[in-house]
């Protein structure tokens, strides 16, 4: 919704009304409502998402590989939308990089540093984005929620002299999907030591790339 300005030109010529007011009007919006992207949403648009508790999915790297822009991730939050992170990209697959945008592309669009500390970081990377999936249960550490880990070696050169009292923030602005070596999904091993324990993703995606290419005229 709103990703590029385009759209909201094509929405307001076709019904009159911006894409947040035409969903608006379908009382769309709620809790159980995420829209994707919201790159140009207006100052009536940010109000009626945040009065709504609606969830905002950014997908910063695609805004930035695509040159749509950066979205008012700040006015958002204030506003009371919440907001969640995710990639439709080939380009960047990488859950660190996506959340640490959403507070230095803020940075970049308001000048100001600190909108988003690494516990607002954190929301916006599990418990708001797995409630925008419809899974409540899932992203935090609570007897009766989904068993979804992901464990973070400390050791790579971004990660070297991480000091205890700034692990978290240090993770989530240094970290990259190549620190991940295990991931647990709903209580199953996925990844076992860097290694996907059911597919050899390299060669899926490769054959994956390579039958797209061959359907190409």
């Amino acid at each position: 919704m709103s990703e590029q300005r385009v759209e909201n030109e094509q929405c307001l010529a076709t019904y009159g009304r911006t894409p947040v007011q035409v969903l608006e009007d379908a009382g769309a919006l709620g809790a159980r409502f995420c829209a994707v992207h919201a790159t140009h949403v207006d100052e009536a648009g940010v109000a009626s998402l945040g009065a709504s508790g609606s969830t905002v999915c950014l997908c910063p790297t695609t805004e930035r590989d695509l040159a749509d822009g950066i979205g008012p991730a700040g006015r958002l939050a204030s506003a009371g939308a919440r907001l969640a992170v995710g990639s439709d990209s080939q380009a960047v697959v990488d859950g660190f990089e996506e959340i640490r945008a959403v507070e230095l592309d803020e940075r970049l669009a308001t000048g100001v540093r600190g909108t988003f500390g690494a516990p607002a970081l954190v929301d916006a990377l599990a418990p708001h984005g797995h409630r925008a999936l419809g899974w409540p249960d899932a992203g935090r550490l609570a007897v009766g929620s989904r068993a979804d880990l992901v464990t973070v070696s400390l050791d790579s050169v971004r990660l070297a002299g991480c000091d205890e009292s700034a692990l978290l923030d240090t993770v989530l602005f240094s970290a990259t999907a190549a620190d991940v070596t295990d991931v647990t999904v709903d209580g199953v091993d996925v990844v076992v030591d860097r290694c996907h324990a059911r597919i050899d993703v390299a060669s899926e995606l490769r054959a994956a790339v390579a039958e797209v290419g061959a359907e190409r005229p």
